[in-house]
């Protein structure tokens, strides 16, 4: 009998994730979105969280990162293993200062036993941000704002007017 293959519950893009001292897998900032001034765009640290389950033995791992330009980056990772069907697999991958060198959107999916899972997968939109001159911060990033809004930003507001407004 062939081994199964797993089932990949969920992939997401995070500023940080660990796990807590009762075990549990904690995920911060999650974000679908970066902001830069210039290319390429650079994050110092993030962190890709992975759950796995519907599996059976060991399996070999990988993270394919597809670029807006079609140009694909393969990470070797880790294998994994699943006792049995109803076990879970929890995986958290940092990645420091990988070069986001085209704008537009990039896809993050992960590959077991070689063979590329199409869903789900993790879309991170990078985006021009336009600044005035002089108002850029280090390394040609905006000053204020995370990853996933642009600086100063919430929520952007409903086609005719403010949050709220009737």
């Amino acid at each position: 009998m062939a081994k199964p293959i797993p089932t990949l519950e969920w992939l997401h893009i995070c500023d940080y994730a660990f796990r807590d001292e009762h075990g549990k897998l904690c995920l911060i900032g999650l974000f679908d979105a970066l902001h830069s001034v210039r290319l390429p765009g650079r994050l110092p640290m993030f962190s890709v969280a992975i759950g796995l389950t519907d599996g059976e033995g060991q399996y070999e791992a990988g993270l394919q990162i597809l670029a807006p330009s079609g140009k694909t980056i393969h990470l070797k990772l880790p294998p994994f293993q699943l006792a049995e069907r109803r076990a879970k697999a929890r995986a958290v991958i940092r990645l420091a200062s990988l070069p986001f060198e085209e704008f537009g959107r990039y896809t993050f999916r992960l590959v077991v036993d070689g063979q590329p899972v199409d869903y789900p997968v993790h879309l991170l939109d990078h985006l021009e941000l336009k600044t005035p001159p002089g108002q850029a911060g280090p390394g040609g990033n905006p000053p204020t704002g995370g990853p996933g809004f642009e600086p100063g930003g919430s929520f952007p507001a409903p086609p005719g007017g403010e949050p709220g407004a009737n």
